[in-house]
């Protein structure tokens, strides 16, 4: 069960640009913006603690930890699937209790970004990782399900057997298996139940 979190726990706005824009930090984020020169160097000297604040603070959508809890009861394993900053996505993934998470290497070293960083992430990226934890979890990706809402999901939605478009746009939802609009996460869920059934 693979989540998108970048356009789905912030409603109507891109995770990763919300927190470089209370950190302080100028210029267009690369996450989502092809062509985008390496923007790592921005984060140099920012405290680790500092990102997990702000992450702290922000206006998520509700229902996440109850979504996931959902999942985990019944057997689907929750993943963070994105192409924004790893430490992104594993404060979200022991926030939320996600099994584990994807995205852009970003450096640290006593307690404060480097400014390097590894290669941006791509979708074709994000799809090699659902193939590759699928397969570790012995799973086809058929059998999987994602919940996104950025532009950059469609190929995840193509990937898994049910694509769920989150408070998304037309664009994305045209891709999806099926869309859902609400204030919390858990609005999902009645989709999600469709790929318990058919497991049984």
């Amino acid at each position: 069960m693979f989540f998108s979190v970048d356009c789905v726990l912030v409603p109507g706005r891109s995770l990763s640009r919300l927190v470089e824009e209370r950190l302080g930090l100028s210029g267009a984020s690369g996450v989502h913006e092809s062509g985008q020169s390496d923007d790592a160097e921005r984060w140099r000297g920012i405290p680790e603690k500092a990102l997990h604040t702000q992450l702290a603070g922000l206006p998520v959508v509700p229902g996440v930890a109850e979504t996931t809890q959902w999942c985990w009861n019944n057997g689907l394993v929750p993943i963070v699937s994105s192409l924004t900053w790893t430490p992104i996505g594993a404060h979200l993934a022991e926030r939320f209790g996600f099994h584990s998470y994807s995205g852009r290497f970003l450096d640290a070293m006593n307690g404060r970004f480097t400014g390097r960083a590894g290669a941006p992430v791509t979708p074709a990226d994000q799809i090699e990782f659902v193939l590759r934890r699928a397969d570790e979890l012995g799973v086809e990706p058929t059998d999987c399900a994602a919940v996104g809402a950025c532009p950059t999901d469609g190929p995840l939605f193509d990937t898994v057997g049910l694509g769920i478009a989150f408070n998304a746009p037309p664009d994305v939802r045209a891709r999806a298996t099926t869309y859902v609009e609400g204030e919390d996460l858990r609005a999902v869920i009645p989709a999600l139940e469709r790929l318990t059934v058919s497991r049984v």
